[in-house]
């Protein structure tokens, strides 16, 4: 067998949990010189995961590649710099010049063996059946194998760091997608004399020396102010201030919609962004009630259905991560296995298009020449669709019949469609705005998943408030929301908007605050 190169971080071991491999795949290459450790408990545990659907089932498997590659890349070796001890672990070297152990615990092999850390593991965890605790024995088998090193739990599991911890081990989280910050910015300041800020109110803009914006990001959205005046602005760069596209007190009207009214300072420059086309991704981020998916569907709805066509259709979609007890699998169709989870997007659709009127003969034969003229069959299917199926004055539905929401049209034409996560890896949408609720919920590797899947003419939106992350391992610092966000910001076709106002009611805000 060969010898495996020496590193220069000998010092350190990282065993790694379950959790983390699926977390991200490639967390096998970011740990820079050092040894990394898994206990073939986990090997087991992936084995469970790889015919799950969606991305846990792809991570498992393509983490089961790589370990695969590594080990049939060279000769297998056993690490002779771990200690006599541990003559069942086998390694191989790592292309960042660091190690990889698969770790067998030769005291659950050997049976009769003198150790003070499995005696105080049994005496607290005595059940060697369940794997966190078979793991938490290799870790200690390591520890004791190895006294001049660091050996270090890596987890993101709260409970296993818990029972870790009580066993006085050494326990870390997996920092590699961890943002130093999640409170991204979009508020800043920018104070200017009374010559730059009238120049901005005239001309839709201004220019201002360098010191005054060399904290700032491309894209980002500040306020200029001057006094006790201020107006929102987005930074393009190079010292650019420039006014957002809609004016105080202007809306949008959404074609056989409501008229759209940022309510505040907030939605407009949310509203800026969504309506610039050179932005191709948007996260925002703010408490339940700011009106973050109103706004984005209000705004995706109107560049799908006005005459301008600037995209075909709108995909949306959430995670699927229950709040309290599964309810178990749903029957039906994959529009109504995801109904529940997307309902949030119908209520805002019956608020878009609760000013829906019937139509009367004379007014569908107006609506039907002006169709006839229409050359274009994308927007002639558009026109269709805004006619759909509306019922005639007098005209009664069958009792029998459900009756039929107001926004209906966009499913019968496509012009919304339902998408689930599980089945978006392989796909290309080009001219699609797709808006993900949720995102919290996503791990980074999930958020790169559906960023990657878009194409020429898109837009994907992320939306959520990373304060309510339901991912048992995933928090505010982790999730795919501010990964990207963080990741991303500062580019020229991203921008990064946080909504702090509650508008829904006072009791969501008092709730959103409070609880």
């Amino acid at each position: 067998m060969s010898k495996l190169k020496t590193s220069s971080n000998e010092d350190k071991i990282f065993v790694l949990d379950t959790n983390v491999l699926l977390h991200d795949p490639q967390c096998l290459y970011k740990f820079e010189e050092n040894t990394l450790a898994i206990p073939v408990e986990v090997l087991e545990e992936l084995d469970r995961k790889k015919s799950a659907p969606g991305e846990l089932g792809y991570a498992a498997r393509s983490v089961h590649r790589d370990l695969r590659d590594l080990f049939d890349a060279d000769v297998v070796a056993v690490p002779m710099d771990l200690g006599d001890r541990c003559s069942s672990t086998l390694g191989c070297d790592l292309p960042n010049a660091g190690q990889l152990i698969v770790a067998i615990n030769d005291y659950i092999i050997d049976g009769d063996v003198e150790s003070e850390g499995l005696d105080r593991l049994m005496a607290i965890l005595p059940d060697l059946g369940k794997m966190d605790n078979r793991i938490l024995a290799s870790v200690i088998f390591l520890k004791e194998a190895n006294p001049k090193k660091r050996v270090i739990l890596v987890t993101k599991d709260a409970n296993m760091a818990l029972k870790a911890i009580a066993l006085g081990l050494e326990v870390e989280d997996y920092m590699n997608d961890k943002v130093s910050d999640t409170k991204l910015g979009g508020s800043k300041t920018v104070s200017v004399d009374d010559v730059d800020y009238e120049r901005f109110l005239e001309e839709h803009g201004v220019d201002l020396a360098p010191e005054l914006t060399q904290q700032l990001f491309i894209n980002e959205y500040v306020f200029i102010s001057n006094g006790e005046f201020k107006q929102p602005a987005r930074y393009r760069g190079d010292g650019q201030l420039e006014g957002l596209i809609l004016g105080e007190n202007v809306g949008i009207k959404i074609p056989k919609g409501i008229r759209i009214n940022p309510l505040n300072d907030d939605q407009r420059m949310l509203m800026d962004a969504l309506l610039d086309e050179d932005i191709k991704l948007i996260t925002c981020c703010g408490k339940a009630g700011t009106g973050k998916t109103l706004i984005s569907m209000a705004m995706a709805l109107y560049q799908t259905l006005g005459e301008d066509n600037l995209y075909e259709r709108v995909f949306i979609t959430r995670p699927l991560v229950h709040i309290g007890k599964d309810t178990g699998a749903l029957p039906g169709t994959l529009e109504e296995k995801m109904a529940p989870y997307i309902a949030p997007f119908f209520d805002n659709l019956e608020v878009l298009f609760s000013n829906r009127k019937l139509s009367g003969q004379s007014q569908l034969e107006q609506d039907q020449a002006h169709i006839d003229k229409i050359t274009s069959n994308r927007k002639r299917k558009k026109a269709l669709a805004k006619l759909a199926k509306m019922p005639l004055l007098g005209e009664d539905e069958d009792d029998d019949s459900k009756p039929r929401k107001p926004y209906q049209f966009l499913f019968d034409y496509d012009l919304v469609v339902v998408e689930a996560m599980t089945f978006i890896r392989g796909r290309s949408l080009a001219n699609t705005i797709f808006i993900i609720d949720e995102a919290q919920n996503l791990t980074p590797h999930e958020a790169k998943t559906v960023v990657s899947r878009m194409g020429e003419g898109s837009k994907v939106i992320l939306l959520g408030d990373p304060d309510q992350v339901d991912s048992m391992f995933l928090d505010a610092a982790s999730n795919g929301l501010v990964h990207t966000a963080q990741r991303l910001r500062g580019t020229d076709i991203t921008a990064h908007i946080e909504l702090s106002i509650g508008v829904r009611s006072a009791l969501a805000d008092l709730a959103a605050d409070l609880l």
